[in-house]
């Protein structure tokens, strides 16, 4: 597997010029953690804010996720309304002292400015300073391949299906493909699924064709295939990512499960936690019993990092069987 690009914070205008792009999106009545170690981005989190004060009870402060990933320390972001924003990084920080996790500064960012709530000195005015667009840490989140959605509803819309012709056609491809597989032996099929995944992995362009579409959502199918096709991903999560969701989104919802599920791995694993989200939701609501997307949305939900899944069968090579 590929290790993460390890990125320095130097200060709070970097942290908060870099969560948009660790998000994928610009978060908005928002919660964030961002876990360090050693002084280094380790994991980030977000949850929504509640409707208002009189709801802080229902406030996840993070702590959970953050000490899952051994963080040593961590910075708390609340992004909203001064009054509530306020008062949840109150509450995140009586949380994480609870949880005996040491909070370095918590900012409240309001129409564009920041103000810290636990420095006086005068590099933290009351008046707050202005939001940084460009940083050093945002270009080099951006040269590593990080994307910065305006919303989440953005990234909502990578989900949605492809057009309905060509849907349509991808169907009609699909029986036909199922028809011709009749006539091949369990092994001749088997090499033609795997040796398609492979190609279109490392291929620099989507497939067009309805038959190719057709070929690689069948293949997954198959778990052995499925298995293959999370672990030749990761040479590239990113890239893989945009892949099986093109793939998912031309399926009827009967054959969507794997291609969906192989691409919230993706997505989880180069740390786009909202598309992972979602991706895993849309593989359970095509399949609600499907094994694989429970278990990664569980622990995708429980803040365990990616790379703590490695040992699981379908995603070690040395595992695998196939």
């Amino acid at each position: 597997m590929n290790e993460p690009t390890k990125l320095t914070v130097n200060g709070p205008a970097d942290l908060i010029s870099a969560v948009p792009f660790l998000l994928g999106f610009a978060p908005e009545h928002s919660l964030v953690a961002v876990g360090l170690k050693g002084g280094q981005l380790e994991c980030t989190f977000r949850v929504d804010l509640p409707g208002s004060t009189d709801d802080l009870d229902h406030l996840n402060t993070l702590t959970a996720p953050v000490k899952t990933n051994d963080c040593d320390t961590v910075v708390l972001i609340a992004y909203g309304e001064a009054e509530l924003a306020t008062a949840c990084l109150r509450r995140a920080l009586i949380d994480c002292a609870f949880a005996r996790i040491e909070v370095i500064d918590a900012f409240r960012v309001t129409d564009g400015r920041y103000y810290s709530q636990t420095c006086t000195d005068t590099c933290c005015p009351t008046e707050g300073n202005p939001v940084p667009e460009n940083t050093a840490i945002a270009v080099a989140l951006v040269a590593s391949g990080a994307l910065r959605h305006p919303d989440r509803d953005t990234i909502t819309k990578l989900l949605t299906p492809a057009d309905p012709e060509r849907c349509a056609a991808v169907a009609t491809a699909i029986d036909e493909a199922v028809v011709a597989e009749a006539a091949l032996s369990w092994a001749e099929q088997r090499q033609m699924d795997l040796a398609a995944v492979d190609q279109w992995i490392t291929a620099h362009e989507l497939p067009e064709s309805p038959e190719d579409i057709a070929m690689l959502g069948l293949a997954v199918g198959d778990l052995d295939v499925r298995d293959h096709a999370l672990i030749a991903s990761d040479t590239n999560p990113h890239k893989s990512a945009d892949l099986w969701l093109w793939i998912a989104r031309h399926l009827d919802e009967d054959l969507a499960a794997p291609t969906f599920t192989i691409a919230g791995w993706c997505a989880y694993r180069y740390g786009n936690g909202v598309l992972a989200l979602e991706a895993f939701d849309l593989a359970l609501k095509a399949s609600p019993n499907y094994r694989l997307a429970h278990m990664l949305l569980a622990a995708l939900q429980a803040g365990i990092p990616p790379k703590a899944l490695s040992n699981m069968a379908c995603l070690d090579p040395e595992q695998a069987t196939a």
